[in-house]
């Protein structure tokens, strides 16, 4: 581990959690969201104060993740804060990484970068769609599939899976988390009993995509994320 990710780890600043009591300390709304099967190592709680104007007053994580995945986390509230909730949904392990390498001065790379060192951080784009309801005074509420952004389209996709999906998986012990939309195609990933085998992955997939296209009018295809099934009809 570079020597700026120990450090940063040893001095963790947004650890912890808000509640109810210091939104009204603060005069602010609580958020909070989390992402990633309970007790694995990406699993995050996320507790975020927003004031009226949509701005992250403060931020705070709790999560069992450990070493440089730890450390992007904490440095993930740090570039929250003082941002729109909205700019902030945008954050990605790449701006984590340019952060805590300016911050130490360093020249090489701080943090390793993935695959997805681009794709916005799901547990902020999730608290985004959490802070904004279903209701009709949603501005791009009323407007078809095709001229909406990609935040409405993940915050429909949220309201199907809430009403229509987790409560069927969550009465088999298992849940489901969307890890990113590309185009048309829909990446998932699911937890519980339902991530534990391939089967019972295959077995619900369908009812998953026919939701969620019968109530937005799509024609999203659904994808595990990180799930490798035998059947030749599944592209991952």
């Amino acid at each position: 581990m570079h020597a700026a990710a120990a450090n940063r780890l040893a001095h963790v600043r947004f650890a912890g959690a808000f509640d109810q009591a210091d939104a009204a300390t603060h005069g602010c709304s609580l958020v909070a969201t989390t992402h990633g099967a309970e007790g694995g190592a990406d699993h995050i709680a996320l507790t975020l104060l927003v004031d009226s104007a949509g701005v992250v007053r403060d931020a705070r994580f709790a999560s069992a993740a450990e070493g440089e995945r730890r450390v992007a986390f904490d440095v993930m509230c740090e570039l929250a804060v003082g941002r729109m909730l909205i700019d902030a949904a945008a954050i990605t392990p790449r701006m984590v990484e340019a952060r805590l390498s300016a911050l130490a001065g360093a020249q090489e790379p701080v943090l390793a970068l993935g695959d997805d060192a681009d794709a916005p951080y799901y547990v902020l784009r999730k608290a985004l769609e959490r802070a904004q309801p279903s209701a009709p005074s949603h501005p791009a509420g009323g407007l078809p599939w095709g001229e909406i952004g990609l935040f409405e389209k993940v915050r429909r996709i949220e309201v199907v899976l809430d009403a229509q999906v987790r409560p069927a998986l969550a009465s088999d012990g298992g849940g489901i988390d969307l890890v990113d939309l590309r185009e048309q195609e829909l990446f998932v990933q699911y937890h519980g009993a339902c991530g534990s085998c391939s089967s019972s992955v295959g077995g619900t997939l369908q009812f998953v995509q026919d939701s969620l296209n019968n109530h937005l009018g799509t024609q999203l295809q659904v994808r595990v994320s990180s799930v490798e099934l035998e059947d030749a009809g599944m592209i991952m």
